[in-house]
């Protein structure tokens, strides 16, 4: 019984491993007028079933939880900034059209409309120039900005203890003005 449970589980592990293995996240940032910006995009974000979910008409979600940190030698990592970035695609078989809606921290932001699939898949998956913090950053610190990509609806949500399809990017920088 031990023994099936353990294969159960290397098996799952290794099924959610390969699906991700190829996204990744890349992150950069600038410091601009005291402000630190964040720029990113996402890889192979749109999978054959995150296509078919979005052609169907079904609402999709590609949410990006950006977090500032600043490292820390005997504790957790301080967080400075958190800013949440959503970007829901509704696709309308009638108009064959693209909605996207972009949400952050909860407010609306902008709405566009396309009819093509790859402009949408760009709007979706790349995001420059965010304003992170207005933070007064220490001369010579080091810092970090990481960013947590993941779509919805979520298969195996109710029954995977984590966050399903997470893929993660970070990058570093020492601020000096």
């Amino acid at each position: 019984m031990r023994l099936r449970l353990m294969l159960l589980l290397a098996c799952v592990l290794g099924l959610a491993s390969t699906a991700r293995a190829d996204t990744a996240v890349r992150v950069q940032t600038a410091l601009q007028d005291g402000e630190v910006r964040v720029s990113f995009q996402v890889t192979d974000a749109v999978s054959d079933a995150v296509r078919a979910a979005i052609q169907s008409g079904l609402p999709t979600t590609f949410a990006y939880d950006v977090v500032l940190q600043q490292p820390s030698r005997w504790w957790f990592d301080r967080t400075l900034a958190y800013m949440r970035l959503s970007a829901v695609v509704r696709f309308d078989n009638l108009t064959r059209r693209y909605q996207i809606t972009f949400i952050e921290d909860g407010r609306v932001e902008e709405v566009r409309t396309t009819d093509d699939e790859a402009r949408a898949v760009e709007w979706l998956t790349h995001f420059h120039g965010r304003r992170l913090s207005s933070h007064r950053l220490e001369q010579g610190g080091e810092y970090h900005v990481s960013v947590k990509a993941q779509t919805r609806p979520r298969l195996l949500g109710w029954a995977w203890p984590w966050t399903p399809g997470a893929v993660l990017g970070s990058a570093s920088f020492r601020f000096r003005p």
